[in-house]
Parts: structure tokens; C-alpha cells; sequence
């Protein structure tokens, strides 16, 4: 059986809700979300080819290079989109993480931060130090716009136990089969 994803969990226990979203809308901007991570995955592992950049990600992809820039001149990620799976029963891709500094880093191209990144990046956090056992001192969010890039940081270790008890309603509603069929 596939372990569900932190995503998942998520709109599950309704904290992501884009219900509200016309389809449309939500798959261009799930595209445009997937286009820019491909985007900061490339440039990061000095693989992207600025000329195959789509034009309507070029902002947010300048605002990755400023934020790389700004927020620390060492700071190179060492493992990028990588998929891990927790001994708890659930997986999830984190976008980004360095190993010395104990940063985690999720990348966002949303019009908002959206306040259940938190508990995204809090998800996040188990799944690396269970798996590496490194000790992640620090979880950000970063807005890639239009204008460059906004950070929200996450210290907030309620987001641990609300991760949890997400987890544990998923597990819930999975066992009296009253999970969304759209998101298994």
C-alpha cells in the first residue's frame, strides 16, 4: 500500500481546501507551481538552461536567484526534491534542505502563503530527521513573485503535534472508508 502524502493528509483534515478554486484555474496554477520547481531544481544543481526558461516563470525564478543571494551566500541545498517515506505511515517530497546549517526549505509560487505550510514544513521536518538524522534547526517558506521573494519563517512547535493529529484523523476516516476518492 502507497503511504500517503503530507498533501494529502493535508486536505484531508481540510486544512488545504481549494474546493473553492475552478478547476481550471487550480491546473494552470498546479503547472505553473510544477514549471517553477523545475525551474529552482535545475538552476540549483547548475543544470538550467536559461533559455528554456518559460517566460512566465522568469520572475519567479529571478526572485529564487535573490532569495539565494540574500539569505546566505553559502547556502546551497544539499538535497533537492527528494521523496521519503516515514516509519509513522505517510511520505512527502521536501523541496529543499541543507545538512549543516538545519535549514528546510519549501518553495511556493502561490499568490499567498498559505498558514497550513506550517504544518507542511513541520511534516517536513519528520520525514528528514527520521530518515537522515539530521536535526533541522530552521523551517522557512519562500514566495517566489512577481517582485522577488517573501519569507515566512515557521518556529512554532505546535505545528509538530497539529502535523499528528492530521495524520491521525487521515488514519481515522481511512479506516471507516471516508476518505476523498479524488485524493487516494
Amino acid at each position: 500500500m502507497n503511504e500517503p502524502r503530507v498533501t494529502t493528509i493535508l486536505k484531508e483534515s481540510n486544512l488545504l481546501d481549494f474546493s473553492m478554486v475552478r478547476q481550471d484555474i487550480m491546473a494552470r496554477a498546479q503547472n505553473f507551481g510544477h514549471v517553477v520547481h523545475k525551474i529552482t531544481e535545475l538552476w540549483d544543481l547548475g543544470t538550467l538552461n536559461i533559455d528554456s526558461v518559460d517566460p512566465a516563470a522568469v520572475l519567479c525564478f529571478e526572485g529564487w536567484k535573490k532569495f539565494r543571494k540574500d539569505f546566505d551566500l553559502s547556502f546551497k541545498p544539499e538535497e533537492i526534491e527528494h521523496r521519503l517515506t516515514s516509519k509513522l505511515g505517510f511520505s512527502g517530497t521536501p523541496d529543499r534542505w541543507h545538512t549543516e546549517k538545519g535549514i528546510l526549505v519549501d518553495i511556493k509560487s502561490s499568490s499567498s502563503m498559505l498558514p497550513a505550510v506550517a504544518i507542511q514544513t513541520a511534516a517536513y521536518q519528520i520525514l528528514i530527521e527520521e530518515n537522515t538524522g539530521i536535526k533541522i534547526k530552521k523551517r522557512i517558506g519562500v514566495q517566489l513573485t512577481e517582485k522577488g521573494y517573501k519569507i515566512e519563517p515557521y518556529d512554532d512547535r505546535a505545528d509538530r503535534a497539529v502535523f499528528l493529529s492530521c495524520l491521525n484523523v487521515y488514519r481515522w476516516k481511512q479506516r471507516h472508508n471516508m476518505l476523498d476518492k479524488r485524493q487516494q
